[in-house]
Formats: C-alpha cells, sequence, structure tokens
C-alpha cells in the first residue's frame, strides 16, 4: 500500500528526485526504452549520467546503436532544444543474455561507484521463440540485474519492466496486482538452466498450471517470482504493461515505431496486403499508450526510493474504458486511417479486412485472397526474372499472427488500483508531462495523429512517386482481381463437370 500523509500529500517533484543522479538503464533500443529514455532527459534535466546497456548487433557497435536511438523522431524536438543534454547518456558495452550482463570489470565498478537507480526493460518479445532462450535472456538477465544491484554502493529502486500477461493462464478471473506464485522457487529453475539440465527444466515447467500460452508470458512470471523469492529487501517496482500503442500526449502524440506484432498487423491492413486474420472480432483489447508505459517507470522509481509505498510495488499499467475495445473496433479505425491517408510503399488497394474466427473458413479465406494471388504473382515474378516473395510473405505473417491467438480469442480483465494511486501522488507542477491519467483520451484520436509522426507512414521510405505508386497499387488490385475471378470461375467449372459426370 502506499503510504500518505496530511502534511505529504504528493511525491517530491520528479526533476528534484533525480536532481545529480546516475541511472542504468536496460532496453533503450526498444519502443518502451527509447521512450523512457526521452522523458528522463526531457523531464530530468539535471539528471547526472544515464548509463545505458547495448550490445553489437549486425556489424554495428553499440557507440553507433546509441546514435540510431538519437536519430529516432521523438528525439528531435530535445536535440532542438537542449542538444547538450544528450551528452549525458554513456554506452555500457553487455548483453543481458551473458553473465554479469557481458559488462567489463571497468564499466560494473563504474556502475557499482556511481548508479543510483536501475530501470531494467530490456527483453526478446517474440512470442515464438523457445523456452531455454527466453528463460535465459528474461530470468538470468533480471538475475544479473539484481546481484548487481545487491552492489551498488548507492542504490535506491530498481524497476522491472514485465506484462499484464504474465499471468495470463487464469483466464475468466480479474488479474490482481500481486504476485501469483509458482509451486517451485525461482532458484530451482535457475539451477537446472545453468546446469543445462533441460529434462528438469522442462519437468518443472510442466508443474506449473495451468500452462501459459507462450514462453515469453511465463518467463516474465518466472522473473516476478524471482524477485519475490530473492529481492523483496530491496526497493523494487514491477510495471505491468498491456498491450502497448502510440504515444498519447508527450513528446510526439501519436508517434509508433511499427515494431510490435499488433503494429505489424496496422501496417499489414495499412498496405492492402492482409485482407483477412484469423481472430475473434468481439475479442477485447487492452491498450496503453507507451508514454504512461514510461511516465510509470520513471514515477515508480520515485515511490520506491522515497518508501512511500511496500516493495515490491506491483503496477498493471492498463487500459481505460476508452481502450479496452473489440478487435474489430480497432481494425475499423486503422482502415479508416489508412483510407484518409494511404500507407507508403502499399501493395494493393485498401477495402477492408475481414476478421474470422472460425480456422476452416479462415483457411479457405485466406486462400483466395491471399495464396491463391500470391503463387500466381510469385510465379509471374519467376518467369520475368524477379524473386518470388509473396507467398512466403503471407507465410511469415501467419506464423507471427499465431503466437497471438491466445490474445485475440481471450478477454482479460486487470485490477489498476496501483496506477490510479500512484497518479494522485503526482506533484501538480509534474501533472502536465507525466500524468498517468488518460481517461479522456480515445484511439480514433491517436490514430488521426499518426500518419504525421510514424517512421512507417515517411513518404521518403517509398522510393516511387505517389502518382507511380497509385498505378502499382492499381495494377495489382486489377491483377489480384482477375487472379480471383478466374479462381472462381475454374472452380465452377470443375464442380459443374463433377455434377454432370455424377448425374
Amino acid at each position: 500500500m502506499f503510504g500518505l500523509t496530511a502534511e505529504n500529500k504528493y511525491l517530491p517533484k520528479v526533476a528534484d528526485f533525480y536532481q545529480n543522479k546516475s541511472i542504468f538503464v536496460t532496453g533503450t533500443t526498444g519502443f518502451v526504452g527509447s521512450v523512457l529514455l526521452e522523458i528522463l532527459l526531457r523531464c530530468c534535466p539535471g539528471i547526472k549520467t544515464i548509463y545505458i546497456l547495448l550490445r553489437s548487433k549486425k556489424n554495428v557497435e553499440p557507440t553507433a546503436r546509441k546514435e540510431e536511438i538519437f536519430s529516432k523522431k521523438i528525439f528531435e524536438k530535445l536535440k532542438e532544444e537542449n542538444e547538450e543534454v544528450l551528452n549525458k547518456v554513456h554506452v555500457m558495452t553487455g548483453d543481458i543474455n551473458l553473465p554479469n550482463l557481458g559488462l567489463s570489470e571497468d564499466d560494473r565498478r563504474l556502475l557499482i561507484e556511481e548508479v543510483s537507480i536501475v530501470m531494467h526493460c530490456a527483453a526478446n518479445v517474440q512470442f515464438n521463440r523457445p523456452l531455454r532462450f527466453m528463460l535465459e535472456n528474461i530470468v538470468l538477465g533480471l538475475n544479473s540485474v539484481i546481484e548487481l544491484c545487491r552492489k551498488i554502493k548507492k542504490f535506491e529502486a530498481l524497476v522491472f519492466t514485465s506484462t499484464a500477461y504474465s499471468n495470463c493462464n487464469r483466464i475468466g478471473v480479474t488479474l490482481k496486482e500481486e504476485i501469483y506464485r509458482l509451486p517451485f522457487r525461482a532458484e530451482k529453475f535457475i539451477e537446472a538452466l545453468k546446469s543445462n539440465d533441460n529434462e528438469k527444466l522442462e519437468e518443472l515447467v510442466a508443474q506449473c498450471k495451468p500452462p501459459w500460452p507462450n514462453a515469453y508470458t511465463f518467463s516474465k512470471c518466472l522473473a516476478e517470482n524471482l524477485i519475490m523469492d530473492t529481492a523483496t529487501d530491496l526497493p523494487v517496482a514491477i510495471v505491468r504493461p498491456s498491450i502497448i500503442i502510440n504515444i498519447c500526449k508527450s513528446p510526439l502524440p501519436g508517434y509508433e515505431e511499427g515494431n510490435t506484432g499488433l503494429e505489424r498487423l496496422c501496417i499489414g491492413v495499412g498496405k492492402g496486403f492482409v485482407k483477412v486474420v484469423h481472430a475473434d472480432p468481439n475479442c477485447k483489447l487492452n491498450l496503453v499508450p507507451v508514454d504512461i508505459v514510461g511516465n510509470t517507470h520513471i514515477l515508480a522509481a520515485c515511490c520506491v526510493g522515497l518508501k512511500r509505498c511496500s516493495t515490491p510495488l506491483i503496477i498493471n499499467v492498463t487500459a481505460t474504458d476508452n481502450f479496452h475495445i473489440k478487435l474489430s473496433e480497432y481494425v475499423e479505425t486503422l482502415v479508416e486511417v489508412a483510407l484518409k491517408r494511404p500507407v507508403p510503399q502499399s501493395f494493393s488497394k485498401l477495402t477492408t479486412c475481414i476478421l474470422e474466427p472460425s480456422r476452416y473458413m479462415y483457411s479457405m479465406i485466406a486462400i483466395y485472397h491471399h495464396y491463391i494471388p500470391a503463387i500466381v504473382l510469385d510465379g509471374m515474378l519467376k518467369l520475368f526474372g524477379g524473386k518470388p516473395k509473396l507467398y512466403s510473405l503471407y507465410r511469415f505473417f501467419d506464423n507471427i499472427m499465431a503466437s497471438y491467438d491466445f490474445f485475440v480469442f481471450n478477454d482479460f480483465e486487470f485490477e489498476r488500483n496501483n496506477l490510479e494511486r500512484l497518479d494522485k501522488l503526482i506533484h501538480p507542477e509534474d501533472r502536465k508531462d507525466l500524468s498517468l491519467d488518460f481517461k479522456d483520451e480515445t484511439l480514433r484520436d491517436i490514430a488521426k495523429k499518426t500518419p504525421e509522426v510514424c517512421p512507417f507512414y515517411d513518404l521518403k521510405i517509398d522510393k516511387r512517386s505517389p502518382s507511380e505508386r497509385q498505378k502499382i497499387i492499381q495494377w495489382r488490385y486489377m491483377m489480384v482481381t482477375s487472379i480471383q475471378g478466374i479462381f472462381v470461375l475454374s472452380c465452377g467449372l470443375i464442380i459443374y463437370f463433377l455434377f454432370a459426370l455424377i448425374f
């Protein structure tokens, strides 16, 4: 519970709490991490240093990856107003998948001496990755972070980014802001991981009931249990966001990076590429803007650091009524926006997107709308020396969406009392930039702003002019329609001749 007194109702101003403090942040290349970094730099200009953990990726060095982060559109305003503040961000070369986060002795010593607050946002969010990989990435990574926190001399707070779906295996109940315990202590899983005892690991996981839909959500649940088993004496906050979407307020309303599962669907529908999805149109999505998630991290660190609440503080960062909407409403909004402002590099003419709950019917409709045209167009590409890719793209999309089946066929309810309590603690002077109240916002309001600010809506990414692109879209639409017409006619003729032979 939060500690409120009549004399000291609000938290101090966030800028004052972070004044002259150094922070260690992981996961800054991701959507949440990038937004969190921007908010820290913008709202806490007196912060001393922000150390970010980066690894080399695809032959790009960590320092170059830092520049890639700052090249994102959300940092443009900050660079215009106070570019020097970016110099407070220093790269620590490392990897959460490695022991001791892959840090050098010098970097590790520096963190131990300088840092006060740790925000651990890094995690692989692909739902189709194997169990061992996810456990090593999420659980062992967090274990290394906790070990580091215990050695930090000026340690004040650890904020861990979990997910509201860490206990999604409990269908039909309201998921509370508490840690749901597993039948075994987290150390048992870690021992099996470190000893490479896969049989023991699988046996432990199999006894955790009811089963989780994927390794990601189970790993987050185990990570929360790890905190409960090993870090209850530390000031810790666990932030659990639901489905993260665009920024709703600051710094750039409507901004999204297009690398989440839901945004891939958004782009696919907007480009006229995805015509049908296997999903329940009445399934309710629980959406939360990413800036609300970033604000929660910053305020939660302040709250646990000042001992204004119990620890671990668990916060479900989940939807208000306006963002707890049917999947059909979400898709309708996407189509409405894309019809008014076509998405660059569009594949075909945008009409609508069918949400089909029956697997059998979905397969039939997908064959008609996706696979038959893809096979024919791939054949034409190959004939003219091109590289066939449409069929494989549709297969890739189906595999991605299959990993989300559990979430587009089940509804979830979340307790969000701690989020509302934390919002009431915000200092009046911080409310403009760090409010957690978004009940007056709507998805449609955010979606209307999306084309102006999102990278995947930037016309520069399309190598063709709007008129050339329109000609291609029209040509593909005619080709696809013709292929579908021929397919239907062929099926009709086959059925006719079969009946003729029989009767």
